[in-house]
């Protein structure tokens, strides 16, 4: 019994070296005809929108994101994916005011924009580093598609107008306020970079980053583009 431990070290090491050797195989294999599921999340930027940004709302150009995809692997280097994210645009804009024939002012002085952001889109991906850095384990994908972008939101207006009464009788002052309901959806490009570290044989952590182009949509509240960078887990189904 007292030589019980010294037993077991090395009955455990060859159960270790045996494991891992088939974890090893498994890199490769786990991505060949399998599904694999991808969560994620992260910041977004919005670019071009025609509602500039004002100074005092900079922390609004970065905004949360959050993920999901369904991908199919069909070699160790190239795989399908159906991906689904979530994120936000918001913007203000300041207004200028314009001369009334009287003297007085009028216009738009304030405009308050959020749209909530969900981009439904297929991709094909290659894997540039092959199968041999890392035994498989380390992988970089770039990849193209064509997707949906729906966008759901509103806009606040906030407008004066200051009527200066003939005579000299006095001004009439108006304040008003407006919130307009936006919805649209617009085909949208995208462009991904995911590297991928598996350190299970059916469990990686990735890094993404990728750029959509939106095409088609009104200018005063689409995203002409967009940037986004995640963090996330890959869950390869392959038994």
């Amino acid at each position: 019994m007292k030589n019980l431990p010294s037993l077991l070290v090395p009955v455990l090491l060859l159960v270790l070296a045996q494991t891992g050797v088939r974890a090893q195989s498994q890199f490769g294999e786990a991505r060949t005809q399998s599904l694999s599921i991808r969560l994620d999340g992260g910041v977004s930027w919005a670019f071009t929108s025609a509602f500039d940004q004002l100074a005092g709302s900079r922390a609004n150009l970065t905004q949360p994101t959050v993920g999901a995809g369904l991908m199919w692997n069909l070699t160790p280097n190239a795989r399908l994916g159906v991906n689904y994210n979530y994120s936000r645009m918001v913007r203000e804009q300041a207004g200028t005011l314009e001369q009334l024939p009287g003297g007085g002012v009028q216009g738009d002085v304030y405009k308050d924009f959020k749209e909530h952001l969900n981009f439904l889109y297929v991709t094909a991906e290659y894997n540039v580093l092959g199968s041999r850095v890392l035994d498989g384990r380390l992988c970089a994908y770039v990849g193209t598609g064509l997707g949906l972008m729906a966008g759901a939101g509103s806009v606040y207006t906030l407008g004066i107008q200051n009527e200066i009464l003939a005579g000299g009788a006095g001004n009439i002052v108006q304040v008003t306020g407006h919130n307009e309901r936006v919805r649209e959806v617009w085909p949208a490009l995208p462009f991904t970079l995911t590297v991928e570290y598996a350190f299970l044989p059916q469990v990686a952590v990735s890094i993404s980053g990728g750029y959509r182009a939106v095409f088609g949509g009104n200018e005063d509240w689409a995203p002409a583009g967009q940037a986004i960078a995640t963090v996330g887990l890959v869950f390869n189904l392959h038994k």
